[in-house]
């Protein structure tokens, strides 16, 4: 079960079995990471991303119709993270 460490949302479908593959259990934004305490950019300096995730948006298009436009993101491993600030 992989989730979001600030919001406690379970990650689903594609971007759940990219963190199952990698063995990523715990995953923030670099602006959410940013939030946490006692963490800064220079905590974050050096640290790579885990994975590129998707959402899905709905757009309207110029014909009327909405479509779903892919989003990426970058989420980086919460344990890395707090691992650097303790």
């Amino acid at each position: 079960m992989a989730y979001n460490f600030i919001t406690r949302t379970e990650y689903t479908g594609k971007n759940a079995a990219i963190l199952e593959l990698i063995g990523v259990r715990r995953v923030v934004t670099f602006k959410q990471a940013l939030s946490l305490p006692g963490v800064s950019g220079n905590t974050m300096k050096g640290l790579k991303a885990c994975a590129k995730l998707v959402r899905f948006a709905k757009r309207l298009d110029a014909d009327g119709e909405v479509t779903k436009k892919p989003i990426f993101f970058s989420v980086f491993n919460a344990d890395e993270i707090l691992a650097r600030v303790i």
